[in-house]
């Protein structure tokens, strides 16, 4: 059963990982002015986990507590242990307003990889959707430029769970950045998905069917629409272009940021040999 209580806010512990609702400049500005002339008039919410006080849902309200010195605050305290700090942290957090789709997806999977609960379950206890679930225990393995524009709300979750089925990193990079210039919705991000695999399929048919040869493969280049004359796409200024060929420039400058990444691995490895 849930006490109110009055305690030293600074005795309240914070988990390390947890879910937090963002406030724009202006409502941050509001709630600082509020609690400057009001204090602190809603409980915070904590879990008592071996004789500690543990915060699930009002940090913004205890960091403002601290910060302003007050010396009491109210807390509604519920006995519990960190698996219903975990859960009420990212009911009120997903609730109250906008956060890092990070936070929510870490917080996920520690319910499902730490404490082995599962998506049934997560889904009872949350409050959210199977389908949202499952997406963000998927968007894990995404690269960290894709999670980046996806904490930045550049793209959304249904952009990011398409961008895992991409054949590798660097293809999911590539896709990123078309979503981004573009503008695509999800369904036109599938789509074309959808047809660069087709195309990847039958480019992988004709390499079986072709006679095998030694000599290295030709640079990708992209003619320029006045001199006609091939460039590498890196040469280029942007230009409107079909996607076919927008595409084609980002997986040529991916394929070039690879090699020379690959270069400089190499010769900071024989630098390495000869001292």
């Amino acid at each position: 059963m849930a006490k109110l209580k009055s305690v030293d806010p600074k005795i309240i512990k914070v988990p390390e990982e947890r879910v937090t609702a963002r406030m724009d400049v202006e409502k941050a500005e509001q709630f600082e002015s509020s609690i400057k002339s009001l204090g602190i008039e809603e409980p915070i919410n904590c879990y008592e986990v071996n004789g500690e006080l543990w915060l699930s849902d009002g940090l913004h309200r205890l960091v403002a507590a601290i910060q302003n010195g007050i010396p009491k605050v109210d807390v509604l305290v519920k006995p519990g242990t960190e698996r219903d700090v975990l859960f009420h942290n990212l009911r009120s957090g997903h609730l109250r307003g906008k956060h890092p789709v990070s936070e929510m997806r870490r917080q996920i999977e520690r319910a499902y990889a730490e404490y082995k609960i599962g998506i049934e379950d997560i889904v009872k206890e949350t409050g959210l959707s199977r389908d949202y679930v499952e997406k963000l225990l998927v968007i894990s393995e995404l690269t960290p430029m894709v999670l980046e524009a996806l904490d930045e709300e550049r793209i959304g979750v249904g952009h990011a769970f398409e961008l895992t089925k991409a054949a590798s990193p660097d293809q999911q990079e590539i896709f990123l950045q078309m979503v981004l210039a573009n503008r695509w919705t999800v369904a036109a991000l599938r789509e074309f998905m959808k047809q660069t695999r087709e195309i990847e399929d039958g480019r992988e048919r004709q390499v079986a069917a072709a006679p095998a040869t030694s000599e290295p493969a030709a640079p990708v280049t992209v003619a320029c629409r006045f001199c006609r004359e091939e460039h590498l796409p890196q040469d280029l200024a942007s230009l409107i272009m079909c996607h076919s060929c927008q595409g084609i420039m980002f997986e040529a400058v991916a394929a070039g940021r690879n090699a020379a990444q690959a270069a400089n691995t190499n010769e900071g490895s024989k630098n390495h040999s000869k001292e």
